[in-house]
């Protein structure tokens, strides 16, 4: 391990622990180099290696283990610094920036050690930010963030893109591309006057195959949720903006004509405004028979919990533009363990569920969530396990994280030992 490089992610409100930052970017990378990821909370983490399982009929692998480290500070702007000093310590060979204030630190990093610098482009953060504002200050903030990301992304060596789209907003060039121009750029001069690369990589957040076990009793999650089987089941944080509301009003519709029936919510609040609003919407329609709330489950927990439930939901404001062009990682944990769902009727979703008929996509009312919830459960036994199948086989054949891991570990490979 003497001889691999360091490579460090660094996030200002990322947990150490975050599926994308830690269970696929950094375990990904640790094939190839000494992996930190440093974060705002969550866990810190002094082993360095560990036995990784294999199939049985395979020798045991000793892999390295990420190493997580918790950076103390109260705002994400008092955090950079902490960042900053940390990742100094570790003389990394790449630093992976997650928002667009930690390119600030990576910038800051690159010019002291010389090391390379990749953004992680996984959220749309212009939009975000441009809709904390009314209009028309929203237009004049989104432009301004607009010009901010940008100029940093910039002068990025690589940077991965969530989706296809944010891989056009940066107008990105592959590997291969890069490569091609670089041939053809032959005297020192041009290399010097050479534009930026503007290397980049279309990395979709793709379920991992290492959380879905076959046995439910290695996810050990006795204590987590009562012993009984719930119909559908909401993964993931719970906010209004991301259908909370909606999915109680349709479970209350659904009431009327199922009055046992079960839903499940397994997610943070991120407001203690909103919390309130969930439990007194509950109490107000006497609902308390019919929903179960549990806080966030770990990762290697979410095959376990899955597996007590019948069909998935995910139905996301449509009033956020952002939304639009999203692919929840929910949807795809769902389907990877045979649940049917119930989501938006967004482009990338309706690409996915209505081409292999895996559940329905719905406009946002709490109506015809209802009902498409009522279909799904009306099913007959052929039928449901026909369609988990379906699910099962598409996510396994088009939409494993192990499908885009070769092409990250190509483009890291350059960034940190460009070819000459």
């Amino acid at each position: 391990m003497t001889n691999q490089p360091t490579i460090c992610i660094i996030s200002n409100s990322h947990s150490t622990n975050d599926v994308r930052l830690y269970h696929k970017l950094a375990k990904s990378l640790c094939k190839i180099a000494s992996v930190y990821v440093l974060g705002a909370r969550g866990v810190g983490s002094l082993m360095d290696s560990f036995i990784e399982e294999k199939n049985p009929a395979e020798e045991e692998l000793k892999t390295v283990k990420p190493t997580r480290i918790i950076v103390s500070g109260l705002t994400p702007h008092l955090r950079l610094f902490g960042l900053y000093r940390q990742a100094l310590k570790l003389k990394p060979d790449l630093v992976i920036c997650v928002e667009p204030l930690t390119m600030l630190a990576g910038l800051k990093l690159k010019k002291k050690l010389g090391c390379k610098l990749c953004y992680d482009v996984h959220e749309y953060y212009t939009s975000a930010h441009q809709e904390r504002y009314a209009f028309p200050f929203n237009y004049l903030i989104g432009s301004l963030y607009y010009i901010f990301e940008h100029s940093l992304q910039d002068k990025m060596d690589l940077t991965l893109a969530v989706n296809a789209d944010i891989y056009r907003i940066f107008n990105l060039k592959s590997l291969e591309q890069v490569k091609r121009e670089k041939a053809e750029t032959k005297s020192f001069v041009d290399k010097i006057q050479a534009p930026p690369s503007h290397l980049g990589l279309v990395l979709p957040n793709f379920p991992s195959s290492s959380i879905w076990k076959d046995d439910l009793k290695s996810c050990g999650i006795s204590g987590l949720l009562p012993d009984i089987n719930f119909d559908v089941i909401y993964l993931g944080g719970l906010t209004e903006e991301r259908g909370i509301i909606k999915l109680l009003q349709a479970i209350k519709i659904l009431r009327q004509k199922r009055s046992q029936i079960r839903a499940l919510f397994v997610g943070p609040f991120f407001s203690e405004a909103f919390k309130n609003k969930f439990f007194t919407y509950i109490m107000d329609n006497n609902l308390n028979p019919n929903i179960y709330w549990r806080d966030t489950v770990p990762h290697d927990k979410v095959c376990g919990v899955l597996r007590q439930v019948k069909i998935g939901l995910s139905v996301l404001h449509p009033g956020y533009k952002r939304y639009k062009k999203a692919l929840p990682l929910k949807v795809l944990e769902y389907l990877s363990v045979g649940l049917p769902v119930v989501a938006n009727d967004f482009p990338q979703i309706r690409e996915i569920v209505e081409k292999h008929d895996l559940g329905f996509c719905v406009p946002f009312y709490s109506n015809d969530i209802a009902q498409a919830i009522d279909k799904l459960l009306n099913m007959d036994l052929e039928e449901k396990e026909a369609m988990a199948k379906r699910c099962r086989d598409t996510i396994k054949q088009h939409f494993m994280w192990k499908t885009v891991e070769p092409a990250l570990l190509d483009a890291v490979s350059y960034v940190i030992q460009p070819e000459t």
